[in-house]
């Protein structure tokens, strides 16, 4: 059972005591309980007060709480106290007016029936229905006295006169209207008895009654006795002896009845003459019961209309704090509320409407999220294609701010998202990436077709790069143009794979069409100095010094062609695990007995693993370089003539670290960005293949070389290598 059924409940029952107290106080007197004091009025008065207190406490309860609620701001309750309100006003006033009308006419009614006349008029029926008894009673006397002195006159009681009795007694009781007739002799035995219909046997009194036995003593008497619902009025007196007045021979008994309707008149005036008597004695505090009743009842009314006007504003009220609820719910995203009320009313059918309505926004919410994500997974799968190739893609939005920018093109160009997305593509495209700007989207936009695709050069932290550059117009389903795509691609390296190439092949077209010549005239040569060098005579000085010359450049042309034979036809590496630490190791040790002047520092990490390495092959690259940086720091004449060689291994990357570090002059940054195409050297004799090589061989090991300033200075190496997990 619910609060508000139990309320209900509890508020009835009240009304029902209250209202069932009343008509019993308004029918005491009718239902013959005539209170003797003013406790039994008090007691209903008290009792009533104690039911409208349990009202009061109900409904003020209910109040508070509505105020409480509108305090804290409780949904619904703004509008709920209006309705109470509305409600409590349209109730308040007719009831406080029939309030004291009815006050009015209660005082103006109790003087009314409550006045001396009306009591005077009760009190004289009261005697007229005493004097009727009182005459009654003489009249049986008087009449059985006569019969009484007839029949002693007459000596009737003989048994020979009994006929002449029995005939007396009847014209007697048609002279004096009489009910009845017993007489009784001395011996108690019943001699004559005449009744009439209206009269039943055991009415009668008998010999052995006091009163009978009174009269047998000489005594005359009379009395009223009730036989059901009528009165009997009884004369007796003693019949005396005609010898001695002295001497009781007999008794007579008559009665007087009054009939049903008579007595129950007489008795209706003396209970209401009792009861008024007892009502104007308490005209006071009953006047202050019906006032205390009406003001329980107008209070009873007003605050039972307060309560029924909160439930009603409640179940009013109810569907619409759930439809408010339910739209905060809503906009707030959950869309599993349902407002459970049942109604059949038209906030009912709103109630349906709006369940209906979040079922549908629950489908068009899951439709949407079932789109979104597909929609987020193919932009995830975009993002991660953008992210992975090595095409760097700019996407430049209709107000030419930068939109996007992927890794790759991050690290091209050496631009972080955070200093680029939302800002002018003109601003960011500025300095040394104007190239990018002026060629891709300025020629974009000036251009007829809609896609320009060129070849530029753009230095990039003094680093030159040769980029191959598109820019397209992005457009919308409705072909509105929404930007600008520019895709760009990292030629550089691919350069220097196509010059490498290339000089390999001029290399071994050297080595090919050079070589040949190169032995017959240095045969030549040595034939013609050791045939006619003694006999010249003073000519031989200068015959011996041109084939001495003719002799030696020929070598330096051999060893020219071979190092071009050698990178043109340099072997494919075979990489097995190895140890790089001893490799390096063997390669420092011959440098360091060849130049002892210089200091070779190896630090090598014992952590190293096993590397995929073609020992030979490294070992050449590992010679080169140190070749390079001694000769570098032979040549400058360095105050400190010292390389270090160091390895090592970080276990997250897997990638295994060669330094080789000098202390010469270092390299000028113009020649740092082509020193590892072949045929490039700085050196006065130098082949300019020496990097090409070491570049080739780090290259076929899937690794890197860099190279970078080392502090305070000379000239640091790197080379990178993948290690297998």
């Amino acid at each position: 059972m619910s609060k508000k059924t139990r309320e209900m409940i509890i508020i009835a029952a009240i009304i029902g005591v209250m209202i069932l107290m009343s008509i019993a106080k308004t029918n005491l007197s009718s239902l013959g309980l005539i209170p003797s004091s003013n406790a039994v009025i008090f007691t209903i008065i008290s009792l009533n007060v104690v039911l409208l207190i349990l009202v009061v406490f109900l409904v003020t309860r209910n109040v508070v709480k509505l105020m409480l609620e509108r305090r804290r701001g409780v949904l619904g309750t703004r509008l709920r106290t209006k309705l109470v309100t509305a409600f409590v006003t349209l109730t308040i006033f007719p009831t406080v007016i029939l309030f004291f009308a009815s006050v009015v006419f209660l005082n103006r009614s109790m003087e009314v029936w409550l006045s001396t006349e009306v009591e005077n008029a009760i009190e004289e029926s009261m005697n007229v229905a005493s004097i009727y008894y009182q005459e009654s009673s003489t009249d049986a006397i008087q009449y059985a006295t006569s019969i009484a002195m007839e029949i002693t006159n007459r000596r009737l009681l003989k048994e020979e006169n009994l006929n002449a009795l029995h005939s007396m007694l009847k014209e007697k009781m048609a002279l004096f209207r009489l009910s009845s007739v017993v007489v009784f002799s001395a011996q108690e035995e019943e001699l004559v008895k005449i009744l009439s219909p209206d009269i039943s046997a055991d009415a009668m009194p008998s010999p052995e009654s006091t009163n009978v036995q009174a009269a047998m003593q000489g005594k005359s008497l009379s009395m009223v006795v009730q036989k059901g619902n009528a009165d009997i009025i009884e004369g007796i007196v003693p019949i005396r002896s005609s010898f001695n007045p002295n001497d009781v021979v007999g008794v007579l008994v008559v009665d007087f009845f009054v009939p049903e309707s008579l007595s129950g008149r007489l008795s209706l005036i003396k209970r209401s003459f009792s009861d008024y008597s007892q009502i104007l004695r308490l005209k006071g505090p009953i006047k202050t019961n019906y006032i205390i009743l009406l003001t329980s009842v107008t209070l009873l009314v007003i605050f039972s209309a307060v309560w029924f006007a909160l439930n009603i504003a409640k179940g009013l009220i109810n569907p619409i704090e759930k439809l408010v609820e339910g739209t905060q719910r809503i906009s707030k995203g959950d869309l599993g509320f349902k407002i459970d009320v049942q109604a059949d009313d038209e906030l009912g059918i709103l109630v349906d409407d709006f369940n209906i309505m979040v079922d549908d926004l629950k489908t068009s919410r899951r439709n949407l999220e079932s789109a979104y994500n597909e929609i987020s997974a193919r932009n995830r799968y975009i993002m991660t294609v953008l992210n992975t190739i090595s095409t760097g893609v700019i996407t430049i939005n209709r107000q030419d701010q930068v939109a996007l920018i992927n890794p790759s093109a991050q690290t091209l160009l050496g631009l972080t998202p955070s200093k680029v997305v939302g800002r002018a593509a003109s601003e960011v495209l500025s300095g040394e990436y104007q190239p990018l700007y002026n060629e891709l989207v300025a020629g974009q936009k000036n251009s007829r077709s809609s896609t320009v695709q060129k070849q530029l050069q753009v230095s990039v932290g003094g680093k030159l790069l040769t980029l191959l550059g598109q820019a397209s117009p992005l457009h919308a389903e409705n072909d509105e143009s929404i930007g600008l795509l520019i895709v760009f691609d990292d030629l550089t390296q691919l350069q220097r794979m196509q010059r490498m190439a290339a000089w390999r092949e001029v290399a071994r077209r050297i080595a090919h069409e050079v070589k040949n010549p190169l032995t017959p005239i240095q045969l030549s040569a040595q034939r013609l100095r050791r045939r006619y060098l003694d006999k010249l005579g003073d000519d031989a000085e200068v015959f011996d010094e041109c084939t001495r010359v003719i002799i030696n450049e020929v070598d330096v042309m051999k060893r020219l062609v071979n190092e071009f034979s050698a990178f043109a036809k340099m072997p494919t590496s075979m990489p097995v695990p190895d140890d790089l630490n001893r490799v390096v190791a063997d390669s420092v040790a011959l440098y360091r007995q060849a130049h002892q002047e210089v200091e070779y520092t190896l630090d090598l990490d014992e952590r190293m693993p096993k590397v995929d390495i073609d020992g030979s092959q490294m070992n050449r690259a590992v010679t080169n370089l140190l070749e390079n940086a001694t000769t570098a720091i032979l040549e400058a004449t360095a105050p400190v003539k010292k390389i270090t060689i160091r390895t090592s291994y970080d276990p997250e990357l897997h990638i295994a670290t060669l330094d080789i570090m000098d202390t010469g002059p270092g390299i000028p940054k113009v020649v740092k960005e082509r020193m590892f195409e072949p045929y490039f050297s700085t050196r006065r004799g130098g082949t300019g293949l020496g990097l090409a090589i070491v570049n080739r061989i780090i290259a076929d090991h899937n690794g890197f070389i860099r190279v970078r300033d080392n502090e305070p200075c000379g000239t640091v190496f790197s080379i990178e290598l993948p290690v297998k997990e």
